[in-house]
């Protein structure tokens, strides 16, 4: 099997356009991995020289993916076409992508098969055009049709079905850095004490745990955040997204923006449900508003003089390294806080008038969709000590960066 052909569209997939616009079929993540990798596993499983993956539209984070994760001499292939085209059509019009040996994945689907020659084996001849999704392998001008089950993926609900088909299998490959107890853990996985992990359980890098947390037979993507008591079960969260605190999520699909039922097809926006908690509503919200105003008195007045000294160079150099470094752009905000136009601290993604972000405490390259997880993660638990700590942080972080980290931030 010199070459491989994958046609996911080979049939209406309007439910992916629908629910997860800014996404293509080879980017759903499937078992915490996008659906893409696999096709690349089962070409190096196959030995093939070559991989051809058609798309009605061109997506650029995918063909960016691909390249990133090349392996090998395996050349990757990623274009626009392909459709509802039958095996036989798409054999004469990418005859030289194809040659005389290709293996065709002729819809959104996935082999269960753990050996190749257990595929080889699965194959009779094709007496119709392939139109059917399948998997077909053409040979020396004959065109076969594999007998071999696979996981289809044509519908919102096969597409969360088919996450724990392959969660539970074991023969594809999860993400993880270790294993145990079912359970895969990325790098940098956080998980604070008395949460509740039973697997089988995927937890993607830079994933955030909080305690009395409760997570079972689910997928939780790349930086997001499950936060405390939150009960995930039977569930997919995408990468970088925030699961509040006392959220049941059972049987449902969660991204940055909505909560998807798979089963009834409904959707919650995240603007349209209400906060557990929110610190600014509480009674004790003033005293939250106090302790900023007094942060910011002390900011402005014990840094007026060295302001007043550095300010002809600032002006004249705005963009220079070290009036950065020194976080001489802030200073006017201190007073604008003082004067009710500001937050010191910004404490929901939808506010735009703010001194500090807590993302910053973090790290200085964080990308806009982590620096919101973190912007919600406040929003909830925002407390005096926590004000402070991400004013201090968020200057020493600055204090203590690099230039190099400055041009990436």
């Amino acid at each position: 099997m010199k070459n491989l052909l994958i046609n996911p569209y080979s049939q209406s997939q309007e439910w992916c356009k629908d629910y997860f616009p800014d996404r293509s079929l080879g980017m759903m993540p499937v078992g915490g991995r996008c659906a893409a990798e696999y096709f690349i596993d089962l070409a190096l499983r196959c030995q093939a020289e070559s991989l051809l993956l058609l798309g009605p539209t061109y997506n650029e984070h995918l063909a960016e993916h691909l390249y990133e994760y090349q392996h090998g001499e395996l050349k990757l292939d990623y274009r626009k076409g392909g459709g509802h085209d039958s095996v036989r059509h798409l054999l004469e019009v990418y005859a030289k992508e194809c040659g005389d040996d290709c293996l065709i994945l002729h819809g959104m689907l996935m082999p269960k098969t753990h050996t190749l020659e257990e595929l080889q084996n699965s194959f009779v001849p094709c007496d119709d055009d392939g139109s059917a999704d399948g998997i077909y392998y053409f040979k020396d001008g004959v065109l076969y049709k594999s007998n071999i089950e696979f996981y289809h993926i044509d519908s919102l609900k096969s597409y969360f079905e088919v996450n724990f088909q392959v969660l539970n299998d074991d023969f594809y490959n999860l993400p993880g850095y270790t294993t145990m107890d079912n359970i895969h853990t990325g790098t940098n996985v956080v998980m604070k004490q008395d949460c509740n992990l039973n697997g089988p359980l995927v937890l993607g890098d830079n994933t955030f745990i909080e305690t009395e947390a409760v997570i079972s037979d689910a997928i939780i993507g790349e930086r997001s955040l499950v936060d405390k008591a939150c009960v995930v079960e039977h569930a997919i969260i995408f990468d970088r997204t925030y699961a509040a605190g006392n959220l049941e999520i059972k049987n449902k699909i969660v991204t940055p923006g909505r909560i998807i039922d798979p089963y009834s097809g409904g959707v919650l926006e995240r603007n349209s449900f209400g906060y557990a908690f929110s610190p600014i509503q509480n009674r004790s919200a003033w005293i939250l508003r106090l302790w900023e105003h007094f942060i910011a008195l002390v900011l402005a007045l014990g840094l007026a003089v060295p302001y007043l000294l550095i300010l002809p160079f600032y002006l004249t150099h705005k963009k220079s390294h070290w009036c950065w470094k020194l976080s001489v752009d802030r200073y006017p905000g201190y007073w604008a806080v003082l004067f009710f136009r500001r937050e010191l601290v910004k404490s929901h993604p939808a506010n735009e008038h703010y001194v500090f972000q807590m993302g910053e405490i973090y790290g200085l390259q964080n990308t806009p969709e982590q620096r919101r997880i973190y912007d919600y993660y406040y929003h909830y638990h925002c407390s005096c000590f926590l004000v402070l700590q991400v004013v201090l942080r968020s200057l020493g972080k600055r204090g203590f960066a690099t230039y190099v980290e400055r041009k990436r931030s």
